[in-house]
């Protein structure tokens, strides 16, 4: 008989959450021990905070210059890195992993409160433009055309970290599993007995309560807003989305909730719908596969306005479950 075991750790500067179904702890534990390593191989690789990280250290050829050729890359950094640009180009540059610079004085802001130097912020913007990444696909190859760019994933790569863990997790004979990152969660085959994985859908107005539930099962769901990453500046709230257009951080209060076939894709979906909006962004949703999205505005008179995607209401669940939701989708 399959037990249900639960294992969390911080990895990728959030806390990962691992919920599967295995005949015992020996099972179970070996689970996890693959699990936690595969997230480690890809942080390795991903990260913008490691400078030895495979992804910095394709940014610091651009230190003295655009580079002269495509390098090749591993195939998880090639993966991100092609699916962004795919992103890029059907939100029309909304999602843009280019806005490393950026980022980094987005951090800064929420460390001191302070507004950055305007000539800074000029000099990052002029680093930033998706259409400066060149993909060789024949040899799996990037190249950045300009100098001093910084490529962020964080947008995309916890949606991507969560599938794979669940295809390592396959591999060793663990099908009904869920793997939560803050926000991405990434679903596999239903607990024993049960149609579909239940997740609850954090409210944006009160952090505390759920909005809502849906189910799911081999699928994916992401959760963006500011509830806790935020700077304020002089009273205005930006959020931890950056808008390529500005160069800082949102100032509308948004919380989109994405699903999508696999981890990579709902991931991705919520950031330029908070950058673009209900309307525009909800068009981006209808073009891709399977998708489905729930948005959340708030005014500021605090008016909270609620849009769905065509495909939305076949995830959702009408009536309160019995039991608990299996975890949460939180902004």
């Amino acid at each position: 008989m399959l037990q249900r075991f639960i294992f969390e750790q911080p990895e990728m500067g959030t806390l990962f959450r691992l919920v599967l179904w295995a005949p015992d702890q020996a099972a179970a534990d070996r689970a996890a021990t693959a699990a936690w390593a595969r997230v480690a191989q890809l942080n390795h690789s991903l990260s913008d905070y490691d400078p030895a990280s495979e992804l910095s250290r394709l940014c610091s050829q651009t230190d003295d210059g655009p580079m002269a050729r495509p390098v090749g890359v591993g195939d998880d950094l090639w993966t991100v890195v092609s699916t962004a640009i795919e992103a890029s180009r059907l939100s029309d540059g909304a999602f843009d992993i280019t806005v490393g610079p950026l980022t980094r004085i987005q951090r800064e802001m929420r460390k001191t409160g302070q507004m950055p130097d305007p000539e800074r912020l000029r000099q990052a913007k002029e680093c930033v433009g998706w259409r400066y990444i060149k993909l060789d696909p024949d040899h799996h190859a990037v190249q950045l055309l300009h100098a001093h760019m910084r490529l962020d994933v964080g947008g995309i790569a916890k949606g991507y970290t969560s599938s794979e863990v669940l295809k390592t997790l396959r591999t060793l004979g663990i099908n009904h599993a869920l793997c939560g990152a803050a926000g991405d969660i990434v679903a596999g085959a239903a607990p024993p007995n049960r149609a579909n994985w239940i997740i609850g859908i954090q409210s944006l107005k009160e952090p505390d309560a759920i909005a809502g539930h849906v189910r799911i099962h081999n699928f994916a769901i992401s959760t963006s807003g500011d509830t806790y990453r935020s700077a304020e500046v002089d009273g205005q709230r930006f959020s931890h989305i950056i808008d390529p257009r500005t160069g800082v951080g949102l100032t509308h209060r948004i919380g989109v909730t994405t699903l999508a076939p696999d981890g990579i894709t709902a991931d991705w979906i919520t950031k330029p719908i908070s950058i673009l909006g209900p309307e525009k962004g909800l068009e981006i949703i209808e073009k891709i596969p399977g998708a489905a999205a729930r948005v959340v505005t708030i005014d500021d008179a605090g008016k909270e306005t609620v849009y769905q995607s065509k495909r939305f209401a076949q995830f959702v669940v009408n009536d309160e479950p019995a039991s608990a939701p299996a975890t949460r989708a939180s902004h």
